[in-house]
């Protein structure tokens, strides 16, 4: 991603986002990707190469604790409400009203918000692995999460949860940096069910240094590009949106309106078939519940879609964008 379209806008909140920002040719529509843990703005360097070129706008952010975004320590600055206010700020700053957005991971549920929030803003949404989440109204518990789980799909979704929660999790992490990035981007889509969703195998694997293999579906560019990052910007303020969660700060405040749970812009869900934290069997649920125009696209991958099938995933948008009423 070419260096010199990264920007720097200070929302009103205090924080300073950077972002990549290519504008749109006349005629296209603006495409905001919002990236997940431990990412940054490069998970999306594959859809930015394809998007940009055909005269899409193309916006973004480093998100909040990421990249090169402020990191604050205060986890209750990672309430959603307050970031999906700081992603509008950003439009704002560029003059953007309404966008398709594209989101994976921790950003899928930051966008959930943005879409609850500020239904206007958006003309289509693109949800990857994980799809839209409508706002948390009830108090948060990992325990009672992995006991749902484990009845429903055979395993406890949250279980690496209780270490990424832990005050040393940022530390051993840091120390280990392979040994975290092989087990979170996995060769194997498969070693999750051993080390990410039982409990206690997740800390056991960084804390052993444990290292899985690289996976072969990066190039070596793209994992030590990875890797550098991790190194250079650390996960310590990352890994608070995991506590901001934990510690129910980020139950949805007052003022959204039933009908803004349901999506009305249409969206296209790349369902991630061997992603055993994001099951898209839930995704689709969520979504046949949650959304009126949904297309779906099953791939064969783990939780990484945008990166293992780049080229895809980016096809299939181009279908889809070309019947979106824009």
């Amino acid at each position: 991603m070419d260096s010199k379209l990264y920007k720097e806008t200070e929302v009103q909140r205090g924080h300073t986002y950077r972002y990549f920002y290519a504008p749109p040719s006349p005629g296209k529509p603006v495409l905001l990707f919002i990236h997940g843990f431990p990412s940054t703005s490069y998970d999306w360097h594959k859809q930015v190469a394809h998007f940009h070129p055909q005269g899409y706008g193309v916006l973004v952010p480093d998100c909040l604790g990421a990249g090169g975004s402020d990191k604050p320590l205060d986890v209750k600055e990672y309430r959603l409400d307050a970031m999906a206010g700081d992603i509008i700020d950003i439009l704002k700053a560029e003059g953007i009203s309404k966008v398709v957005a594209v989101a994976h991971d921790w950003g899928s549920v930051l966008l959930s918000r943005v879409a609850v929030r500020y239904p206007e803003t958006f003309c289509g949404f693109v949800w990857v692995a994980v799809g839209f989440m409508e706002p948390i109204k009830v108090p948060f518990d990992i325990e009672a999460a992995m006991t749902f789980t484990k009845s429903t799909f055979g395993f406890e979704i949250y279980a690496y949860w209780q270490f990424f929660t832990r005050p040393d999790a940022y530390s051993l992490i840091e120390k280990n940096v392979d040994s975290f990035l092989q087990l979170i981007y996995p060769n194997d889509p498969d070693s999750w069910l051993s080390w990410i969703v039982v409990r206690g195998k997740t800390a056991e694997a960084i804390e052993n240094n444990v290292q899985l293999g690289r996976p072969s579906w990066l190039t070596e560019e793209e994992y030590s590009t990875l890797r550098q990052t991790l190194i250079a910007d650390g996960v310590r303020a990352s890994l608070l949106w995991y506590n901001c969660q934990a510690e129910n700060h980020d139950r949805a405040r007052s003022g959204i309106p039933q009908e803004s749970i349901k999506l009305s812009a249409p969206s296209l869900v790349a369902l991630a078939m061997r992603d055993w934290v994001c099951v898209p069997a839930f995704t689709k649920a969520n979504m046949d519940k949650l959304a009126s125009d949904v297309e779906y696209i099953e791939y064969q991958a783990g939780h990484w879609v945008q990166l293992q099938c780049g080229d895809q995933l980016n096809a299939a948008m181009d279908q889809w964008l070309k019947k979106l009423s824009i």
